[in-house]
């Protein structure tokens, strides 16, 4: 007759449910962010902005390749850009601490960083 359990099904057992518990006490102790650092890098400048998440508004920058960023209820997104792919627009809202986003041809990268003054 066989086993039911061998020892190898007893361990991804176990490793499977330290894994799921470990995503579970991530998520369940994730902060939102209260601000975020915007870096807009152009013409061999940096230069860094800090907005506050708590006030829905909307962000036009303008660098080589302008974008628009939009605050909503303590969120944040690219709305539109002017780059080639649009893959900052597929990034969608970010606003939990140390989450960020980044359209890379216009040089601008958002960042979420509550400990921001």
């Amino acid at each position: 007759m066989k086993k039911l359990f061998n020892i190898n099904t007893i361990l991804i057992g176990i490793v499977l449910v330290a894994g799921i518990a470990g995503i579970l006490f991530m998520n369940a102790t994730k902060e939102e962010g209260s601000k975020a650092i915007v870096d807009i890098n152009y013409n061999g400048k940096t230069e860094r902005m800090v907005i506050d998440l708590s006030v829905d508004e909307t962000y036009h920058i303008e660098t080589t390749l302008p974008v628009t960023l939009v605050v909503k209820d303590g969120k944040i997104h690219f709305e539109n850009s002017q780059c080639p792919d649009h893959l900052c627009e597929g990034f969608g809202e970010i606003y939990f601490d140390n989450q960020s986003a980044s359209c890379l041809p216009a040089g601008v990268i958002v960042t979420i960083d509550e400990a921001v003054q």
